[in-house]
């Protein structure tokens, strides 16, 4: 008779286990399929914006019951973050997609556009002062006339794409987190900063001193993706398969939406000024 009990404690007791949160040094999936583990080193930053990304990653792997260990490697500059990549010291990294990025033979691109197209709808940071200026802008051309300065990391795929159209911009070499001081400063030849409609918002909360510009919305073709090492070439079809079922089962579109659903929203795009363009960030 004791035994009915003693098992009903056991599995009570199992049942609050506590699961490893983000952030943690390694996470791990809690699948009973007897596939091999996938071995995921990922560098990431602590300040938030990783977050959607390896959630989708995990309830995708979670999804096709494809067991992983994820490990984290924090706070790296991003150009170090593609040098390691290429030389397999991390094995994944996300990063906005380019022909460059495809084309190199240390890395190798995971097919699939992490956010529906959504990072290359880019909302502009400016200065409060500077509001009647933007709002009278129509066009490219008109965007063009103002002379007002763009503000990039230097080799964001972003960069090519203002080149393209004309617009004036600036590359920062230092950590590009800096780019909002320079840009509230006035006097450091940036007046701007585009930020897709995932970022825009939350990065204007924690950057007061900035404001979210209301009438424009620039966009082009682009968005993130997943890029494995060469060693980890064989992780390609399995992560892709994950991605397909997460679009298939709607779980990508949800994640979407409870991530970004109530910023983007609140940032009406459907009000605003649309100016395209053309060029893919290479």
């Amino acid at each position: 008779m004791l035994f009915v009990p003693r098992f009903i404690c056991f599995f009570a007791c199992m049942l609050f286990v506590p699961l490893p949160a983000f952030g943690e040094a390694e996470t791990a999936s809690t699948s009973a399929s007897e596939a091999a583990p996938l071995e995921l080193r990922i560098a990431v930053l602590s300040d938030g914006h990783a977050t959607y990304f390896i959630r989708l990653l995990e309830e995708s792997l979670r999804l096709i019951h494809q067991p992983y260990h994820l490990h984290y490697v924090k706070d790296i500059p991003a150009r170090r973050m593609w040098w390691m990549l290429g030389k397999g010291d991390i094995n994944l990294f996300y990063g906005m997609r380019s022909k460059d990025k495809d084309s190199k033979e240390q890395i190798v691109p995971v097919r699939n556009a992490l956010t529906n197209g959504l990072i290359g709808q880019r909302v502009l940071l400016i200065r409060r002062a500077d509001t009647e200026v933007f709002s009278q802008v129509k066009s490219v051309d008109d965007l063009k006339r103002t002379r007002l300065i763009a503000g990039f990391g230097a080799g964001w795929g972003d960069v090519k794409v203002w080149k393209n159209a004309g617009l004036p911009l600036y590359e920062h070499a230092a950590p590009w987190t800096t780019i909002y001081a320079m840009v509230a400063a006035e006097n450091r030849h940036v007046d701007y900063l585009p930020r897709g409609v995932i970022e825009v918002s939350k990065e204007a909360r924690a950057h007061p001193e900035l404001v979210v510009e209301q009438h424009l919305l620039l966009d082009y073709p682009g968005d993130f993706g997943f890029y494995l090492a060469s060693s980890a070439a064989s992780y390609r079809p399995i992560i892709e398969r994950a991605l397909r079922e997460a679009e298939a089962t709607g779980l990508k579109a949800r994640l979407i939406e409870e991530a970004f659903g109530a910023d983007i929203k609140a940032l009406g795009l459907d009000r605003r000024v649309h100016l395209h363009l053309s060029a893919t960030p290479d």
